[in-house]
Parts: structure tokens; sequence; C-alpha cells
């Protein structure tokens, strides 16, 4: 497999695994500051997520395998070259051929960063001077990873530090920057107008709280195993890693960690929303006030809606548990307060988190017909 392959794979590894654990923080950052969630800005940011992590691929990996020979003629120095428009020579060598290694080294290398200077002008609105200096930066930080063996944590370099890919790097940056300011101009907005975020929120979005939900879920159980075994790997307890995956623990955690999440959170909040409805700024109120779900509700909703979905997921019937969820949701759609199963037996409401704050600093009595009048989106 070439080098390229292997950083183009790693790359899509690195995003695989950034993507879960990133999504639920930008869309709670998304509601907080715009008061939506718009199919665009989504792209963009997982353009600029993807771009992150091949940079981070393209110019750290592969990682090789250190071993006393790899090691023994290599010396810091020699992986610093210092002398300017030194690839010019190696083109001129090559005799000027756009196919040869040199020449697509610097293409690669002016390539590289213009999804930089692109994204700076574009999606944070940053001028040619700070685009270029930020291009300027990000080039340096990698060639001073680069030429210090990834600062010291190997124990002699792989690749060279050279001061024209700072040249060409910072160059890739400009160009993207003028290619943002002719392009951009023909592309929908990458942050929307930021909106109230008053109306009831609609099915949709309370699905994928959810979703996000059970997300969570997952990436605690998953930190909590990680963590047992990284201490136990690093010094050397081998016990806590017996014990992050055996049965007993996981089954420990599939119950420890949903009532924390589903229970304990919503109690110490004062919007009662789980993880998942944080993320969406989502909160759970009395249906017939408005105010502050009480905390018999919180209990009630896990013992009618949380509880059989653990015990769904526990017993390998997770394609059940989103075909109830979509049940419920159609049958809250028929109605016309959009109002669940679990919140017609708890008496309870999903509003949105902007709502609550409101109704907390203005209280209104909340009837049937008020629900009724302010029906959730479609």
């Amino acid at each position: 497999m070439s080098v390229r392959m292997s950083e183009s794979i790693i790359t899509l590894v690195l995003f695989a695994l950034l993507v879960p654990v990133a999504v639920l923080p930008w869309v709670h950052r998304q509601y907080r500051r715009h008061g939506r969630l718009r199919g665009w800005s989504a792209v963009v940011a997982a353009a600029g997520a993807l771009y992150g992590c091949a940079l981070v691929a393209f110019t750290l990996f592969p990682l090789p395998d250190v071993t006393g020979e790899f090691c023994a003629s290599r010396s810091t120095r020699d992986y610093w070259q210092p002398r300017p428009f030194a690839s010019l020579d190696d083109i001129a060598a090559a005799g000027y051929s756009p196919t040869s290694p040199a020449f697509l080294q610097v293409a690669l290398n002016v390539v590289l960063f213009v999804p930089l200077g692109f994204l700076l002008r574009y999606r944070f609105r940053r001028g040619v001077v700070a685009a270029t200096a930020m291009g300027l930066l990000v080039s340096l930080a990698v060639e001073a990873t680069q030429g210090t063996a990834v600062f010291g944590l190997y124990p002699c370099p792989y690749r060279i530090a050279d001061v024209d890919d700072l040249m060409t790097n910072t160059a890739g940056a400009l160009v993207g920057w003028l290619l943002a300011r002719w392009v951009g101009r023909r592309l929908p907005a990458a942050v929307p107008e930021p909106v109230a975020d008053t109306g009831p929120p609609g099915l949709a979005r309370r699905g994928l709280a959810f979703a996000g939900d059970l997300l969570t879920l997952s990436l605690a159980q998953f930190a909590c195993r990680a963590v047992l075994v990284l201490v136990g790997e690093g010094t050397g307890a081998h016990r806590l890693t017996e014990v992050a995956v055996s049965d007993w623990f996981g089954a420990a955690l599939g119950v420890l960690v949903p009532v924390v999440a589903t229970v304990v959170v919503p109690l110490l909040r004062a919007d009662r929303a789980t993880p998942g409805q944080v993320a969406f700024a989502l909160a759970l109120v009395d249906a017939r006030t408005g105010g502050t779900a009480p905390a018999r509700a919180v209990v009630l909703r896990f013992v009618v809606w949380w509880l059989p979905v653990l015990l769904l997921i526990s017993t390998g019937h997770s394609g059940v548990v989103f075909f109830a969820a979509v049940v419920v949701g159609l049958a809250a759609r028929s109605r016309a307060d959009r109002r669940s199963l679990p919140g017609l037996i708890s008496t309870t409401d999903t509003t949105t988190a902007r709502v609550l704050r409101s109704e907390r600093a203005c209280p209104t009595f909340r009837t049937p017909e008020f629900n009724a009048r302010n029906k959730p989106e479609s």
C-alpha cells in the first residue's frame, strides 16, 4: 500500500473517531449561539473536521516502527533543511517534470494548506493578513513537530523539517483565501443568522436528541472501560484490565451509566434535560404550568420509556428501539399538542431551553389551549 493511500485511510479513521465525540458539543454550540441547526453549517463543520484529520494524517503518519537500526544513522540535525528554495534544485534535477516526486511534493504542500485559507476566509471571516499568518504558524508547528521527532516522543526524527515547506504551505493558505473570496460569494452562508428558538421543537429535533442520548450512553460506557484499561496497563495492575473487559463490569455499566444520564443528571438540572436534550437545547417542563417539571416526572419517564429501551438494547433488540421511537413519534404527531406517550403519562411537555429560561423569568400559565395554538414545527 502506498504512503498516500495509508495517509488517506488514516484520515478517514481519525474522522470516524472524532465525529461521535464532537457532534453533540457542536450541536449544542449551534443552538446556543444561533438558535437553530442548519444542514449547510453541518457540512462546513464536517469539512473542517475532515481537513484537520487530513492535516494530521499527511504530516505525521504513517508512524515508523522505531528500532535501534532505524535510529542508528539518524540525527536531528540531518532532518532540518534550512536552505531556502532547495526544492527548486530538486525539481530542476528531475528535468522540471510535473510528474516527478520533487514537483509533486511541492504541489502537495501548496494544496494541503488551500483548505485552511479557504475556511479562514469563508467560515471565520479572517482577512488576508490574518489568514496568511495563520498558515505560516500552522506550518511552523507542523515542521517543528516533524523536526523534533514529535517533540521527543520518538527517539529520532522520521520526517524532514524543510524551510521550503513553510513557504509553500503559507502560499497554499493565501491561495485558499483568494479562492474563498471568489467562490464564497456563490455559496450559502457558513454561519446561519441567529433566531429566537422560542417555537415548540419539532419531532425530528426531539428524535435526534433521543439518538444523542443513546450515543452518550455508548461513549460513556466505552470511556469507563478505556480508562480502566489504560490505568491497568500503565501501572501494571492487570487486574484492572481484566475487570474492564469482564461481562459483569459491562452489565454494571449498562445499569449505572443510563441511570446517571437519564435520572441523576436531569434531577440535578433545572431544565430536567438528559445529555441528548442538553445538546439540542431542549427542556422538560410541567405541561400544566410551563415551569420546571417535578422530580417524580423524571423518574416516571425513566420507568415508562428508558427502562424498556434499555432492556431491549441489553437483549440485542436495538432495531426494535428505533421502531418504537418512530411509532411513539408518529403517535405524538397525530396529537394537536405533539405530546408523546411518556409525556402524557408523566404530565410533561418538551420545549426549548430558551423558552424555559423565559418562563422562569416571567411565569405564565400554560393551558392545553395554549399548547394547541403553539403546535410544533413540522
